[in-house]
């Protein structure tokens, strides 16, 4: 192309015009494809397929048909298509010949068309006359109702102001309410409970044996948690936790000891949880 003219991207996608050859002046020949013979099939078209369930309404056989591939139609007790199950009756065609004649009358005579009567009759409407002198005779009252309200806003007596309310004068004033009483009557029912409980432990006690106190426990149980806390302590500080350095018979039987010394402490705190514990007199 010429300087400075730029060419578009329609030109540059056009192929390059082909040239005209005499070969393609005269179209060539095509051999006709030969068809196949049509296909038929061996079976017969009037039988259904082998276990096929096309036709089994109003029978009584079972879920599928001509389950052994029979090639000819058994029938059964049923007819499996209605005389009538078809586009219509046998010979439903009307006769052509068989027309309407001009004498012939085939509709009633007509007659003219009767409204039924009305279940209730209608109400006389009154006469225009009645009604404008009924509304003469009685004319309606006019009433300012702006000036009624203000006159009577005037003449009524006003509103006398409510004095302080004297709480003392209640009937109730000075005496406890009624859900405090109740509170307290609870309170004391479960003392009174407690305390059958209690005499009740100490007369089942054993001979020879006491009560432990609550105090007794709880100070009981806080030294064997220090005390565990202790053992557990020096139980970390060794080096007898890594199965690496249990190297001597030494470590071992230490490692042994820290621990039944453990288990034992639990076991003895988990002892002195239980809410009733039997002691000695003389301890």
């Amino acid at each position: 192309s010429p300087a400075g003219r730029r060419t578009t991207p329609e030109r540059r996608a056009m192929p390059p015009m082909q040239e005209e050859s005499i070969y393609k002046l005269i179209p060539p020949t095509v051999d006709p494809k030969a068809k196949d013979a049509m296909y038929r099939s061996k079976f017969p078209p009037n039988v259904a397929p082998t276990a096929s369930t096309f036709g089994m309404h109003n029978t009584s056989k079972p879920g599928v048909k001509n389950v052994g591939g029979a090639m000819h139609e058994y029938p059964g007790p049923h007819p499996t298509v209605k005389p009538h199950a078809t586009f219509g009756k046998p010979d439903n065609r009307p006769d052509p010949t068989n027309i309407l004649r001009k004498t012939q009358r085939t509709l009633p005579q007509p007659k003219s068309f009767e409204y039924p009567a009305p279940v209730e009759p209608r109400p006389k409407l009154p006469d225009a006359k009645e009604l404008t002198k009924a509304a003469t005779a009685q004319p309606a009252a006019t009433k300012n109702f702006v000036q009624a309200n203000a006159v009577e806003n005037i003449l009524s007596a006003p509103k006398k102001a409510e004095g302080p309310v004297d709480w003392r004068k209640k009937k109730d004033f000075g005496k406890i309410p009624q859900y405090l009483v109740n509170i307290k009557r609870e309170i004391q029912d479960e003392y009174e409970y407690m305390r059958a409980m209690a005499e009740a432990q100490q007369a089942a006690e054993p001979e020879g044996m006491r009560l432990m106190s609550n105090e007794e426990k709880d100070a009981l149980i806080l030294d064997l948690k220090k005390k565990w806390d202790a053992v557990n302590s020096e139980y970390q500080k060794t080096s007898t936790l890594s199965l690496a350095s249990l190297d001597t018979i030494g470590k071992i039987k230490r490692k042994e000891q820290y621990e039944a010394q453990l288990a034992q402490l639990e076991k003895d705190i988990e002892k002195l949880s239980k809410p009733v514990i039997w002691v000695h007199k003389d301890e």
